[in-house]
């Protein structure tokens, strides 16, 4: 009743699907967590850029709002000079109200002596410089500029 014994297999260390030994795994948990931290780093960076670029989206959206402010206060002030609401006059500067508070216009006027093809001078035109400073989201003054001429008739003439 000898019962053979079958033959032993020398034993090998197992590996795992990744073709690391069961063995050397063992040394592996510092390695893993400088992973772990590697990767924490990585998805911080990219966070914080993210924020930096939805701040600077932000900015960028109340700037062109207030902009368009300014170039709205800018064209509704020529019109009011185009009607004869406003006189042309030299030197005036206005804080504007409601919607547009905050805002200061300064309007300059030069008359201008300009002489035609058949050396006649032409007079009555005037070079009108509109000049609206705010002060902007950062506290920083900002200023918008409007240029142009006019020839305005009757009452409407240069006061000063």
């Amino acid at each position: 009743m000898n019962q053979e014994k079958p033959q032993q297999k020398p034993r090998m260390a197992r590996r795992s699907n990744t073709g690391v030994s069961w063995r050397s795994r063992r040394h592996a948990p510092g390695f893993i967590l400088l992973e772990a931290m590697m990767a924490t780093a990585i998805f911080a960076i990219a966070v914080l850029a993210l924020a930096r670029c939805i701040e600077s989206g932000i900015q960028s959206g109340v700037i062109l709002k207030e902009d368009a402010r300014a170039q709205r206060a800018l064209v509704n002030w020529f019109r009011e000079l185009d009607a004869g609401a406003q006189p042309y006059s030299d030197g005036q500067s206005v804080e504007l109200k409601r919607e547009f508070t905050g805002m200061r216009i300064r309007q300059s006027v030069t008359p201008l002596e300009l002489v035609d093809q058949n050396k006649y001078v032409v007079d009555g035109i005037l070079e009108v410089n509109l000049e609206l400073s705010w002060l902007n989201g950062g506290g920083v003054k900002a200023v918008k500029q409007l240029k142009f001429y006019a020839y305005p008739t009757g009452d409407e003439r240069l006061r000063r």
